[in-house]
């Protein structure tokens, strides 16, 4: 490898590797095709070896490229810290997670779409600097970890005619539910917890937010799937029941996903132990209104 290396070329090849692709690299940097191509080939001079080959309608990294992500990516964030000092992070995270957070300096939080998808992009053009949800990827760009799991619960009135305590297999195809919006590779979240195959579930209405779902179960005969810290949370002051679900689920796996630029970025690790630490200490105190 020579002895110079333009910093600009890295970033580029960081880019070009993580899209596997030209154009939508150049539409990234906000530069033109051949542009970004002869950055790589530049690079491909320094270090005196091929970094892609083509693939399909695509391009892929050669095992020298993949060598050269992780060097290259810890080259960049120890310049980016040195440089610009964070001052703000923006969390995603999931509806039902956030009751369980306290504020923290110089974090904002905002809340997950239903479109889980769009999360990775946003991660990935640094509009957000950690996902806190259930989705994952394969995609190695991105870092998963696990964050915080806990079982799911069914919720419905406490004056439900024909619901009173307990909730049965029969029951739970029998009445009718109110179902959250947010799939992931089109899935439901139950379908994805769910250890048995899903019988057809009785559809009454469906709702892109958790507390638009307690708020419409508590006075409508149906019942919601949701975690059981946010169930025991609103239960006191909706006048809700929480039973056991009667099919065999896991439990919800939370993750944290960010960009591998964060990894060993200190102040990305803080943040990142700060949110667990709440997570793993948080207690659901039911709210009476």
């Amino acid at each position: 490898m020579g002895n110079k290396m333009d910093l600009n070329l890295i970033q580029t090849f960081l880019v070009v590797a993580e899209y596997q692709s030209y154009t939508k690299a150049a539409d990234h940097l906000g530069l033109t095709q051949p542009a970004v191509s002869a950055s790589i080939k530049r690079l491909e001079q320094v270090v005196g070896k091929q970094l892609f080959v083509k693939q399909g309608r695509g391009i892929a990294p050669t095992s020298t490229a993949y060598q050269l992500m992780p060097q290259f990516r810890q080259a960049v964030s120890i310049v980016d810290n040195a440089i610009s000092e964070r001052t703000t992070f923006q969390v995603c995270c999931s509806e039902t997670l956030l009751h369980s957070l306290n504020p923290i300096e110089n974090v904002v939080f905002h809340e997950s779409p239903p479109e889980k998808y769009l999360l990775f992009e946003q991660i990935r053009q640094q509009k957000m600097d950690l996902v806190i949800d259930t989705i994952i990827t394969k995609d190695s760009s991105f870092v998963i970890e696990n964050a915080y799991h806990e079982p799911a619960m069914i919720i419905c009135r406490q004056s439900h005619p024909r619901i009173q305590g307990t909730l049965s297999r029969e029951d739970f195809y029998r009445e009718n539910h109110c179902i959250f919006s947010g799939k992931w590779n089109n899935t439901s979240g139950f379908e994805q917890l769910a250890k048995e195959p899903i019988q057809e579930r009785n559809v009454e209405i469906v709702t892109s937010s958790l507390a638009g779902m307690a708020m419409y179960v508590a006075q409508r005969d149906c019942l919601g799937v949701v975690s059981r810290s946010f169930a025991m949370k609103w239960s006191k002051a909706l006048k809700l029941q929480v039973l056991e679900c009667p099919i065999e689920i896991d439990h919800i796996p939370y993750k944290f996903v960010y960009h591998k630029r964060d990894e060993h970025n200190p102040a990305h690790q803080r943040l990142r132990e700060q949110v667990k630490q709440q997570l793993e200490f948080a207690h659901a105190a039911p709210i009476d209104l």
